[in-house]
């Protein structure tokens, strides 16, 4: 039989493997899930996830040491074996009742077994190959290393989609052909000539350079006459109402009130809680003033300020890893995203080290794809990210498919509500058709939101909630053992400008909830009326529903990059968007003052493009060239272009 054993795999072998591995995929992926569901039991990412937990439980240690066990009975045995036959003194009598126990217990067990085993695989002589091999595979350590290497690949494999491996493969050919001498000093040679382009570009080349303190302090009367100078003239790019976004309010009155709340509280800082208790409370209202719109009557909602919208995400990632991460015993975890999602949830899941699973859109609607998204989930996901809006588009994600798929699978969900939280609350209401998104809906468990946009108040608060304590308690940072005493803070920051907070809480307490259903009022018929208008340009086309503050547009005639330029030369300042090539604006109090201005222009721009047969046989040049590059070159190259304008800006 072990001569069998030995044959070369034939087809009549591989026949009874390939149909078991298929009953098995077969079994796992469609007929168990519907047994699961029709017995109401969690879904077997669910089951996975809480046997692993429990097989996990004991440390690698304890498995190393069986191992080690288990190897070293196997020489034992046959050792006490010759010592009871070789020597039956009273000195040796652990030996002799060791190999007692071995013979008359465990190795008739072994034959018993291996009975068993050849029986059941007497007409299958590959399988007895294939389980011999593993077993003796398995009895070493670097078997057992090996083994492990293969599974964890081609698992890797399997959740990797093909353009997450495109890109790995890109980026490490990119990397390799980087490290060749001739190939570098020509890289090095595009970098200094684009790094000169920016240069004269984005600078102004009569600007005054200080590159070293002077010797002697400049007088504060001169210092105020510069700061004026240079502010006026950049205040005057916004206050035309051709900007989007960018600023929110620009209300004369209320940026005096803003300024005379940061003089108040300019050398504040809310890690010193006994010398400025009002800064801490300030933080503690404006969380209690967010959630009070926010929390579908939940009144365990809480919250905390961060420095924008960004670290809100990051807290976010950072809150759902140690809580549902821990709980579930996870060790990588991921998170599933939309291809819409802010940028800002792929630095979180860089900086923190989780996955980032990304899902694809409806190329209609533009809402996240509810199936992929379920489809991504496994037992390693820890949040869903889903938009109120999204920053392309602004399309609101159907918050409410994703609440269900959140329970279901028992992750969190988190809304980035960061350009929305102050508009659209309000909106739905006024009886706007807004879809629900807040902790009325059972599966949120975090919401991200923005003072410092929609809020109107000054650059640099965000607010983030959570729908309890725990998850609140997950995003802190706390470190007993520093020299310098008990360490704790709530967020990324240590030493925070209670300035901002104060500037925060003037902001909300002089608005009051007319003066946010006014302004969202203003925002949001603006936006409707110009997505009509815009709609019935000839040449353009409305991307998504527009039910928040922006309106999205491409075209299917020319290159859409080119209007984005030609109305920067008419002053405008407009998002320019990719995966579709498209434009945005962001709808603002000025903005919504200069709302027929834009229309006008924005018809004579295309129509002018149209005459020229949509400039098929013109020359690209500014954004529409550098986006038309951008899409022609891997991640790899771009990242570093952006590395180099990022050099730009931090260079005086």
């Amino acid at each position: 039989m072990l001569a069998e054993s030995s044959t070369i795999i034939a087809n009549d072998d591989l026949y009874p493997i390939v149909t078991a591995i298929g009953c098995c995929i077969l079994t796992t992926y469609t007929i168990l899930p519907w047994s699961l569901n029709l017995l109401n039991l969690p879904p077997i990412q669910v089951i996975f996830r809480t046997i692993r937990k429990a097989i996990f439980f004991l440390p690698a240690q304890l498995v190393l040491v069986a191992w080690l066990f288990r190897r070293a009975f196997i020489s034992t045995k046959w050792t006490a074996y010759n010592i009871k036959n070789a020597n039956d003194d009273d000195d040796d009598a652990v030996e002799s009742i060791l190999s007692a126990v071995i013979h008359q217990v465990l190795i008739p067990i072994e034959h018993v077994l291996q009975d068993q085993f050849h029986q059941q695989t007497y007409y299958y002589s590959t399988s007895l190959s294939v389980a011999k091999g593993a077993v003796f595979l398995c009895s070493d350590a670097l078997g057992l290393f090996l083994l492990y290497a293969v599974a964890s690949s081609l698992w890797s494999l399997y959740r990797t989609s093909w353009k997450e491996f495109k890109g790995q493969i890109m980026s490490a050919m990119v990397d390799f052909l980087s490290e060749l001498p001739f190939v570098r000093r020509e890289i090095e040679k595009e970098e200094r000539k684009m790094m000169a382009d920016l240069e004269s570009s984005l600078k102004d080349p009569n600007r005054k350079v200080t590159r070293t303190l002077p010797e002697h302090g400049t007088e504060a009367n001169v210092l105020i006459a510069d700061l004026q100078k240079r502010g006026k003239a950049e205040d005057m790019k916004w206050e035309n109402g051709m900007v989007s976004g960018t600023v929110y309010c620009g209300e004369s009155s209320h940026t005096d009130l803003l300024n005379t709340a940061y003089a108040a509280f300019s050398l504040s800082n809310p890690l010193h809680t006994d010398i400025w208790p009002s800064v801490n409370q300030f933080e503690a209202e404006v969380c209690a003033m967010t959630a009070s719109f926010l929390n579908g009557g939940n009144a365990d909602v809480v919250g905390c300020i961060s420095s924008g919208g960004t670290e809100s995400i990051v807290l976010a990632a950072k809150a759902h890893r140690d809580y549902f991460g821990r709980r579930n015993g996870i060790r990588k975890p991921e998170i599933v995203s939309c291809y819409t999602a802010h940028a800002g949830i792929d630095k979180a899941c860089d900086m923190l080290d989780i996955r980032n699973v990304k899902v694809n859109f409806d190329p209609k609607t533009f809402e996240v794809d509810v199936d992929a998204m379920e489809r991504a989930i496994n037992a390693d996901t820890i949040m869903i990210y889903a938009s109120a809006p999204n920053f392309p588009q602004g399309v609101i994600d159907p918050i409410e498919k994703l609440s269900n798929l959140a329970v279901k699978y028992g992750v969190g969900l988190h809304v980035d509500c960061c350009l929305g939280g102050f508009v659209l609350p309000f909106g739905r209401r006024m009886g706007y058709d807004i879809p629900c998104f807040d902790f009325s809906i059972v599966g949120v468990t975090s919401i991200s939101c923005d003072t410092h946009k929609y809020g109107y108040a000054s650059k640099g608060t965000s607010v983030i909630l959570y729908r309890n304590k725990d998850l609140r308690r997950a995003q802190y940072f706390a470190y007993p053992e520093w020299t310098g005493g008990l360490y704790s803070t709530p967020t990324i920051a240590g030493s925070r400008p209670g300035a901002l907070l104060a500037c925060a809480w003037a902001s909300m307490m002089s608005m009051g909830e007319d003066g946010y259903r006014e302004r969202a009022k203003v925002i949001l018929d603006t936006t409707q009326s110009l997505a009509k208008q815009v709609a019935s340009i000839p040449g353009l086309r409305l991307l998504g529903e527009p039910k928040s503050m922006i309106v999205c547009f491409g075209s299917d005639d020319f290159n859409i990059y080119r209007v984005g330029d030609a109305m920067a030369h008419k002053g405008w300042s407009l998002n320019s968007l990719q995966r579709p090539a498209c434009i945005h604006l962001c709808v603002t109090i000025p903005v919504a003052k200069h709302a027929d201005r834009f229309v006008q222009d924005l018809k004579e721009v295309v129509q002018k493009i149209l005459a020229e047969n949509g400039g098929a046989n013109k020359k690209e040049g500014g954004t529409a060239a550098m986006y038309g590059k951008a899409g022609s070159l891997p991640a790899g190259p771009i990242s570093e272009l952006l590395k180099s304008y990022t050099d730009c800006m931090l260079t005086p």
